[in-house]
């Protein structure tokens, strides 16, 4: 269950970049989002037969394991890497006199309110598109393809990414609207956007696996009967009655394997990946299946939503006692000289990738916290043993080259979700409790 995108979906919408899914996932969601949700790895499916748990086993061949370690050592890199990137593209907009040209341009094409910043945020949209796509194309095509995930061609991976920015600009056009009406009306902006963001994201979770996910993936209910029949069975245990679970073919993106929880209200369903349908048994699918139910039973969702929603509010009001100051400094370069000013826009989004990134270890130890519960929820519904728990979690760290031990700091930084050998451990610790009190 992940906090952080709930905060980070709302921003991000307004930044126009890729839109992060509403959702829980069964691993954390390290690697940039990308329109289609995390999956499996191709270079390991000779290695797990998906009707034997037996034929998998540690330790992994000697060449996986370093391409493990590699992959590993490229993200947490990446991390940092990614985090500098983001910031050098505001600041090139900003000390560029770009975003204050934008404003000027869209003013020249017309002289209505609404239209200048439909042409603004256009343009913006455009050169921040631009300026991320060399990182972006080495980090989500190169890279996939050089570890084996990737199954796209680049004709198919543009499209998916020219879809994921005409739908955040669609989005983020209205939110930017609503926020610069807000800071030229009222003094405390930031706690009505606050309060506003917050039908806004129930909005946007509940019209995102009906609306949105579909452009990307074709969604259906599972297609295994026996599969079928046993999810919707656990789902009843649980008190979900007619289920909507679903499979994805994850595998026209990627070969990584995950499932995932997500929507509200009518749209609320569960989702297998069709790469973790093809390499998992039936109970191992069956723990993930109820660790999934745990996050909806236990209403991780909402929790996840107040807590972004405090973000927001402290993000702004941050951002309305700082932002003034930066300007008036540097009100020359940047072209504007107030907050107000539709194109102090990129200066807002650089503050909010700062105060998101040290806002990390918050959102994510509340997160992994989430996941805990959800595993323990699921180890109990399943009626799986604690090795059979584990070989779920074993086998997303080989399939996804995941690093099952990752150092300390960087857990605690950026993993939403706990450390993969945690969770086997504590799944098979928590097995034997149960079978010593007869749970």
């Amino acid at each position: 269950m992940k906090i952080a995108p709930y905060f980070l979906f709302f921003l991000f919408l307004i930044a126009s970049v890729t839109i992060f899914g509403a959702d829980s996932t069964l691993i954390s969601g390290n690697e940039p989002l990308a329109p289609a949700t995390d999956s499996l790895s191709a270079a390991a499916t000779a290695t797990i037969s998906p009707d034997s748990a037996s034929n998998f086993v540690y330790p992994i061949p000697a060449e996986r394991k370093a391409k493990l370690i590699a992959y590993s050592r490229f993200n947490n890199i990446w991390r940092f890497a990614g985090f500098l990137i983001s910031v050098a593209v505001f600041l090139i907009v900003l000390y560029t006199g770009l975003s204050g040209k934008f404003r000027d341009w869209a003013g020249k094409i017309s002289r209505r309110k609404f239209f200048v910043y439909l042409f603004y945020f256009l343009f913006l949209s455009i050169a921040l598109f631009l300026l991320n796509f060399i990182p972006d194309y080495y980090r989500n095509f190169i890279v996939e393809h050089q570890y084996g995930f990737s199954n796209q061609t680049f004709g198919e991976w543009l499209g998916d990414n020219l879809k994921s920015l005409a739908i955040s600009f669609i989005f983020g056009f209205f939110v930017i609207l609503v926020l610069y009406w807000l800071i030229n009306r009222f003094r405390k902006w930031w706690l009505y956007f606050a309060i506003g963001a917050i039908p806004f994201m129930v909005f946007v979770i509940i019209i995102w696996p009906v609306l949105i996910s579909p452009m990307f993936n074709k969604y259906e209910p599972i297609k295994n009967i026996e599969l079928r029949n046993q999810m919707v069975a656990l789902a009843e245990k649980a008190g979900i009655h007619n289920p909507d679970v679903y499979e994805v073919n994850a595998s026209k993106q990627s070969s990584k394997v995950n499932a995932y929880f997500t929507g509200m209200f009518g749209t609320k369903r569960i989702v297998l990946y069709d790469t973790a349908i093809n390499n998992f048994t039936i109970d191992e699918l069956k723990f993930i299946m109820g660790h999934e139910i745990g996050h909806f039973v236990m209403g991780h969702i909402w929790y996840g939503l107040i807590l972004a929603i405090l973000l927001v509010g402290l993000a702004g009001y941050l951002a309305n006692k700082i932002l003034p100051r930066i300007i008036r400094k540097n009100s020359r370069r940047f072209g504007f000289d107030r907050v107000g000013d539709m194109a102090s826009f990129p200066l807002l989004m650089l503050f909010i990738t700062v105060f998101m990134f040290f806002a990390q270890p918050i959102t994510n130890g509340a997160s992994r916290i989430m996941e805990y519960q959800s595993d323990k929820f699921g180890l109990e519904i399943s009626g799986v043993t604690g090795d059979e728990a584990a070989t779920a979690f074993d086998k997303l760290s080989v399939f996804n080259l995941s690093d099952p031990k990752p150092p300390a700091l960087i857990e605690f930084w950026f993993y939403d979700h706990p450390a993969l050998q945690k969770r086997m451990d504590r799944v098979r610790n928590l097995y034997d409790q149960m079978k010593k009190t007869g749970v």
